[in-house]
């Protein structure tokens, strides 16, 4: 299987979600972050969550590209994380970053065998990869072969809304990528978390790689 992956172009379209206003912060991240040769980098902005992430897979599959990488514009990952991901040769992969709200912990879940979903807060061996269940798309590298699996939309969003043919079973209540997350599991994927990846999660109040967190000092 290692041999296919490394007869794959390397291409990537790292896709950015924006609200257009960024900290100085994120800014030198994302002009440190390395990426392959063949990559591009697409903006989205002015839509919800879900259409835009949607609306970049279709143009990353539209466009021959074998993986996108998801950043939202509060996140800050090493400059390294594109490689240290796609390294896993993993269908679907995160970076490891922290809520900005209690509970203070991983935007990561794991569901128990009733499917209660259950925040993940340690992991053992530390710096490892580590199957989840749900995790956030803020730092999040997926293989087009999942796209191509699933069926449009890939990502709905569902909180507040009825569920319809779209709903994942057992959602109904989640975000779009943890929407995503069960869609993909359910189509036989597994999701995993690279919890030596590290990034910043910064707005409001900030928390970092390690979990510890402060208020903004911005008005």
């Amino acid at each position: 299987m290692s041999g296919a992956w490394e007869r794959e172009s390397p291409s990537v379209l790292l896709a950015i979600l924006t609200r257009e206003i960024v900290t100085t912060k994120w800014a030198f991240g994302f002009r440190n972050l390395v990426l392959p040769s063949q990559s591009g980098v697409s903006f989205r902005s002015g839509a919800p969550f879900d259409v835009a992430r949607n609306s970049a897979c279709s143009d990353a599959l539209a466009a021959g590209f074998q993986q996108i990488m998801f950043l939202d514009d509060d996140v800050i990952p090493p400059g390294d994380t594109f490689f240290r991901l796609a390294q896993h040769q993993k269908d679907i992969v995160s970076g490891l970053y922290y809520r900005r709200q209690e509970p203070i912990c991983p935007v990561a879940m794991t569901l128990d065998p009733q499917g209660q979903a259950q925040w993940v807060t340690s992991w053992n061996p530390p710096n490892s990869l580590v199957e989840v269940d749900l995790v956030g798309a803020g730092c999040l590298l997926i293989h087009r072969r999942v796209l191509e699996r699933i069926p449009p939309p890939w990502f709905v969003w569902e909180i507040g809304k009825s569920p319809d043919a779209s709903t994942p079973k057992g959602g109904g209540k989640m975000s779009e990528d943890f929407a995503f997350c069960m869609r993909a599991k359910q189509a036989g994927f597994k999701v995993h978390l690279d919890t030596s990846i590290r990034c910043e999660h910064v707005g409001l109040g900030q928390s970092s790689g390690d979990g510890s967190f402060k208020p903004s000092s911005l008005p």
